[in-house]
């Protein structure tokens, strides 16, 4: 919004041993001092809209969510995911397949939540957010998990408020895990998106 000033004020001079000192009528002190009442009026009314333009730029937006959307691309825990393009699946033949992969999140941000998508035929199949401590011997801390069902899935979680929300990437490391077992054989287990939502800092 742009904001300008014009001055409408303009004071005639008044001519020594011609005009008279009045307080009425057209040249009068009380037709000039009103005139000066009204452009102090007018600059005031400039100064606020000024000052309301200074404060919409100092003030914060409020963020917005970021998503982060991965492939799967699992490192063996113990039994091996296939990976394919668009993602990973499990084996032919084999009931069981674990793998992690390590993820970075913006730090300072608030995990939101945890989305994954795929197909499962059969079997418990888990995909969690965790993060562990930099420290040697630490144990893994879980953020959010998903259970996810029979079929085509598209499933999401919210993560828990807190702390542990907050990602402090001075002090852990981030990872997804994927865990399944108990499938057939023959049955068709294919993980094709991960998805972390964050609001930055």
């Amino acid at each position: 919004m742009a904001v300008t000033y014009t001055p409408e004020f303009r004071h005639k001079d008044w001519v020594d041993n011609v005009d008279r000192v009045r307080a009425a009528g057209d040249n009068g002190f009380n037709v000039r001092f009103h005139a000066l009442e009204a452009e102090f009026a007018r600059i005031a009314d400039i100064m606020d809209k000024v000052s309301d333009a200074l404060d919409a730029l100092s003030q914060t937006p409020v963020p917005k969510p970021v998503k982060l959307t991965l492939t799967p691309t699992l490192i063996t825990l113990t039994d091996p995911w296939n990976h394919v393009f668009g993602g990973a699946d499990k084996p032919s033949g084999a009931t069981d397949a674990s793998g992690m992969m390590s993820v970075t999140l913006p730090h300072g941000a608030t995990i939101r939540e945890l989305r994954a998508c795929g197909r499962k035929d059969s079997g418990n199949l888990s995909v969690n957010l965790r993060r562990q401590s930099l420290a040697a011997g630490s144990t893994t801390e879980l953020l959010v998990g998903l259970t996810l069902s029979n079929g085509n899935f598209d499933s999401s979680a919210v993560a828990p408020a807190g702390a542990a929300s907050k990602v402090d990437n001075d002090q852990f490391r981030y990872y997804l895990t994927a865990e399944l077992d108990g499938a057939g054989s023959t049955a068709v287990v294919s993980l094709t998106c991960f998805q972390i939502t964050c609001v930055p800092s």
